[in-house]
């Protein structure tokens, strides 16, 4: 169980950057009215005082769903038969036309630090993992799928939620984990997971995620913390130095 597990951590440095992806929400700030000076009326001795009506300003992050680069700090745990292991770390997210990237850096017990690169070429993904020992770069398929992968899920907003000076909004995601999702790491991996992920103009700003699973009877508890430090505008320029740097190591 011990190697599966490890190789299960190894691939949350490629798959990151392909999390939750959502609608658009904005907040819309009422700007304080400005308000005239007092008019006397002498013939009804009456103080009256004029405002104008009310005006909206749309504040606008400089990013969307289709175009952005989020810098998050995160902290994944896997606690099983009363051992917890967990990797924390930094990670950039880059999304947008050219292509995707990601690239970070994670603290892996009994490993040290690991860096990694990541980038997108049509349908194909190049990774590049580091250990203070060892580069490899894995190319395959590029998957349309998140960090945790569920099925028979249900979606609810629960509110507002403020990140970054931000304004978003605050999603419940409940649902049962995807066995083919990890069926390369763990097999007969089942369980449930509840996630709270905040989303500002359809890009997830922060996540807190709880998966309770089961592997040949032995239970596993899994969480995932993230939350942005920055966020702004989609870089291809980025994009094509990473690429370059990833197939040039291939």
């Amino acid at each position: 169980m011990n190697k599966l597990v490890w190789m299960g951590i190894a691939a949350v440095a490629a798959v990151l950057f392909m999390v939750w992806m959502y609608s658009t929400f904005i907040d819309a700030h009422t700007a304080p009215p400005d308000r005239f000076k007092q008019i006397d009326n002498t013939t009804t001795s009456r103080t009256q005082t004029l405002q104008p009506p009310p005006t909206t300003a749309v504040v606008k992050p400089p990013f969307n769903a289709s175009a952005y680069e989020v810098n998050y700090t995160l902290v994944f745990t896997i606690s099983f038969s009363g051992i917890t292991m967990t990797v924390e770390g930094w990670m950039v997210v880059g999304t947008g036309p050219a292509g995707n990237y990601s690239f970070g850096m994670l603290t892996v017990p009994l490993q040290g630090t690991a860096t990694f690169k990541s980038a997108t070429e049509g349908n194909t993904t190049y990774t590049m993992t580091c250990l203070p020992r060892d580069c490899t770069v894995n190319e395959e398929k590029w998957p349309l799928a998140s960090l945790i992968e569920g099925v028979n899920v249900t979606r609810t907003a629960k509110g507002q939620c403020r990140r970054l000076n931000y304004t978003g909004t605050l999603y419940e995601e409940r649902g049962m984990l995807d066995p083919k999702a990890f069926s390369r790491f763990v097999e007969g991996l089942v369980g449930n997971y509840t996630a709270y992920v905040c989303e500002v103009n359809g890009v997830m700003l922060s996540a807190d995620l709880t998966a309770t699973a089961s592997a040949h009877g032995e239970m596993m508890r899994i969480t995932l913390k993230m939350e942005a430090r920055k966020a702004g505008p989609y870089s291809s320029e980025t994009y094509r130095r990473i690429l370059q740097e990833v197939k040039t190591n291939k």
